[in-house]
């Protein structure tokens, strides 16, 4: 197994849901949770987390029919929406493993119907509305058009209608114009089907807008323990924390003078006589080259600097002449060690992005375990 590992804290993902279910429990009882693990779960790992989490959940969301399918093949049972836009091609994959389709136009729900009819089964589908985002949906005006035809056909079964929101990790004003238009697709699906599953809240809904909170909620970053925007700090939610943690060990020690490049490009030169440690993780794995000479890792309680740039496969760390580290010493970079811990929100902060392209950023190289 790969030295460098990523440690998912089971017990603490679990409390997660637990605490968003019973928030929803008290603010709107009955309340849908369908959890995202599109991405490989934000980096947490597909199968291990939805494994894991599947009896705690309603539905599951992925971005795409490969990610569904290898949640099926897996034995996963729970509803599982594929939020992606489809090629014709790929319909039969979705009807196979039975994944809820999204449709967001009635050019794309006529390719559904001609695969069902010609083939005789019902396509499960939910309805992508944009209410402000401006990526993918149908625009709201135009809503009844698509709601008219696929409430024609018997080879559909419309689950669900929703939108997602743009800025409700950061501005009022705007989701409260997105809330208001999406009342109204409410209003006008209800007339089809008053049973039909309406959702728009993300993680930054469900936190800061009640009104959001529909028949289901759509909770990503928050389920994996980061906050969008400012913490709540009243229970339930307060249980909400990282279950995420990268950690390598020292593979190789070397003295080196003063006056050494180290890395390509000798970015970095040492000041005096010296150990230079090496770790056994770069940005083949996802560890942002960014992170050069900048970024930093715990090792024996100390906190170190990288040294130079981060190389595809490994980076490495001035520890001084005198340290006392050995070459399998435990090497964290993301998480806790002694009186110091070195978050996601830092590194963020560092690469000058946000916490899901780091999380999303680490590849299946890295193996995920879960303890």
């Amino acid at each position: 197994m790969h030295i460098t590992q990523i440690i998912i804290d089971s017990t603490q993902l679990k409390t997660n849901l637990r605490a968003i279910r019973e928030y929803l429990n008290r603010i709107k009882p009955d309340t849908l949770l369908c959890y995202p693990i599109k991405a490989n779960a934000y980096g947490h790992g597909l199968l291990g987390v939805a494994q894991l989490t599947q009896e705690l959940v309603d539905y599951f969301a992925v971005a795409c029919v490969d990610e569904g399918e290898k949640l099926r093949m897996a034995g996963i049972t729970k509803p599982i929406l594929v939020f992606g836009a489809f090629n014709s091609d790929q319909i039969a994959g979705m009807i196979t493993n039975n994944l809820e389709l999204t449709i967001s136009s009635v050019f794309k729900a006529r390719q559904v119907l001609e695969y069902c009819s010609k083939h005789q089964v019902t396509a499960k589908i939910h309805l992508k509305v944009d209410t402000g985002m401006n990526r993918v949906g149908v625009r709201v005006e135009t809503l009844p058009e698509l709601l008219e035809f696929v409430f024609s056909y018997n080879s559909f079964k419309v689950i669900g209608v929703y939108s997602h929101l743009a800025t409700a990790d950061e501005e009022q004003f705007y989701t409260q114009i997105q809330i208001d238009k999406f009342k109204k697709v409410v209003q006008l699906a209800k007339k089809y089907d008053p049973n039909i599953i309406c959702h728009l809240a993300n993680s930054a809904g469900l936190c800061y807008f009640n009104d959001t909170l529909f028949d289901m909620v759509r909770p990503g970053i928050l389920s994996y323990g980061y906050f969008p925007n400012i913490a709540i700090t009243e229970y339930p939610l307060n249980q909400i924390k990282p279950c995420f943690s990268l950690k390598s060990r020292v593979n190789y020690l070397k003295v080196v003078d003063k006056d050494q490049g180290i890395s390509y490009n000798r970015k970095y030169i040492t000041k005096a006589k010296t150990k230079i440690a090496t770790i056994p993780i770069g940005y083949g794995d996802g560890y942002r080259r960014m992170l050069s000479n900048i970024g930093q890792v715990l090792i024996n309680g100390h906190k170190y600097t990288i040294a130079g740039m981060i190389c595809m496969d490994m980076f490495m760390v001035d520890i001084g002449i005198d340290s006392t580290i050995n070459i399998n010493d435990e090497v964290i970079l993301i998480g806790k060690q002694g009186n110091y811990e070195i978050t996601l929100t830092d590194i963020s902060l560092q690469c000058q992005t946000n916490i899901y392209e780091i999380l999303c950023g680490f590849n299946d190289r890295i193996p995920r375990l879960y303890i």
